[in-house]
């Protein structure tokens, strides 16, 4: 054999193996292969098809979550309508019979003018009394009726701050004088027209001096004091009382939010108040708040307000800082 038909046979030889090599791995290598494919295949559409039917289920528990929470939200809805119309209804119709006992109170007492220290004028002075909170309590309750249904409006007419803050000093001056308190009122030694509802901003003053009032010890000292720049007036009212915790500064101006430091003190008011005087403020598009260095250390509780705040506003319901003309 010679040299050329050896490289022959080596050719034949080795495109014989190279076509076995390929039928082999055709035959059985590809096959096993593409068995471990489908295979693989099979179980990755399983876990899908799993995996969807456990999101299905997720689904329809969250779908079933959605439509509970949405039926709550209404019934609350509901039910907070129903508790602002029964404020409304409770605060309107319990001024007729409570005006009918104080005017009768008013009238005993009027008839019989001497003997003032019997037991007869002491109870007759309680029921004015107890009528004149309960007179109070109806005023804040049509007040948080009103904020609470988008009725609550304001009234914005020009008018002299100075001359305000006198009138309310003066009028609480009484209160002040029963509890040995010195109220102590500073001028502002310039003349401060705003424009905003007379009224409203006196309730708001009204509310910080006689809170200051009633927590103030027995001689103790409530001051009031202002200032204004060219864009806003501030009135501040301190006094040097129990102080307010640094946690409670966040509730105070919540409604129903009594303070826990003076047990006495907390029977006395319903806690709607400052709620009041927040909306109050926010309204005129001014800002609110209290400054206290801890327990002991008393309060100042200030409101600022714009000297050209928008002549009519109506507050709208919400639970943010917002004044809509």
């Amino acid at each position: 054999m010679t040299w050329v038909q050896m490289i022959i046979y080596g050719i034949i030889v080795s495109s014989a193996l190279s076509l076995l090599t390929y039928w082999v791995t055709k035959k059985f290598v590809l096959r096993k292969m593409n068995r471990t494919i489908m295979k693989a295949e099979h179980n990755y559409q399983q876990q899908i098809a799993s995996l969807q039917m456990q999101l299905s289920g997720k689904v329809n528990v969250l779908e079933g979550m959605v439509n509970k929470l949405r039926l709550s939200n209404q019934e609350l809805t509901r039910l907070n309508e129903i508790r602002s119309k029964f404020m409304s209804i409770v605060a309107h119709d319990l001024r007729q019979p409570l005006s009918s006992i104080q005017g009768f109170a008013s009238v005993l007492m009027m008839d019989n003018p001497q003997n003032v220290g019997n037991n007869d004028q002491m109870a007759l002075n309680n029921i004015l009394k107890a009528t004149d909170n309960m007179n109070m309590l109806m005023a804040d309750l049509m007040d948080i009726s009103m904020i609470e249904s988008g009725r609550f409006k304001m009234d914005g007419q020009p008018f002299n701050f100075n001359a305000l803050v006198e009138d309310v000093v003066t009028l609480q001056t009484v209160n002040a004088q029963k509890k040995g308190i010195s109220l102590q009122k500073y001028d502002y030694p310039i003349s401060v027209t705003i424009i905003a509802d007379r009224f409203r901003v006196s309730q708001v003053l009204s509310n910080l001096i006689g809170n200051a009032i009633k927590f103030a010890p027995q001689g103790g000292r409530v001051e009031v004091s202002f200032y204004a720049d060219d864009k806003n007036v501030t009135c501040r009212v301190s006094d040097n009382g129990p102080g307010i915790l640094h946690t409670e500064k966040e509730r105070i101006f919540q409604k129903f939010h009594q303070s826990d430091n003076d047990r006495n003190l907390k029977k006395q008011g319903w806690g709607l108040g400052l709620s009041i005087a927040q909306e109050i403020v926010y309204a005129h598009g001014g800002d609110i708040g209290v400054e206290s260095a801890g327990l002991g250390q008393g309060a100042t509780f200030w409101f600022s307000l714009p000297r050209e705040a928008v002549p009519t506003v109506e507050v709208e319901k919400t639970d943010q800082k917002v004044a809509t003309a």
